[in-house]
């Protein structure tokens, strides 16, 4: 049983790490974010007098173009997405019930 839960944690780190490496392939590919390499603490002391340059308006709007032409095409991402949204049904009728449960029992207002 101790080798099955090993096998299975193992996995399971495995298929996280290889999804949060898809969803970040698919960032950099439609443009969304780019990687930042990891320099040194000498290095950053010179690049904060650098201003970093700001995207135009035109550079966002042509990122967003390109984003909707493709589409997006990341099945985890609209999975998440759901899965977001029906937690956050879930959550607010639950608070609704505890809330309803409180005024009832503890002010003795009827619900409604």
């Amino acid at each position: 049983m101790k080798r099955l839960m090993i096998q299975v944690s193992v996995i399971g780190t495995i298929l996280l790490l290889g999804a949060l490496a898809g969803v970040q392939y698919m960032n950099e590919q439609l443009g969304i974010s780019q990687p930042v390499p990891l320099s040194s603490p000498e290095i950053v002391a010179q690049e904060t007098a650098v201003e970093a340059p700001s995207l135009s308006r035109q550079e966002l709007t042509a990122k967003y173009a390109r984003v909707e032409e493709v589409g997006r095409l990341n099945f985890f991402s609209e999975m998440g997405t759901s899965l977001a949204d029906g937690m956050n049904k879930l959550s607010r009728s639950f608070l609704s019930q505890v809330m309803a449960f409180v005024r009832q029992g503890l002010n003795g207002e009827e619900a409604g």
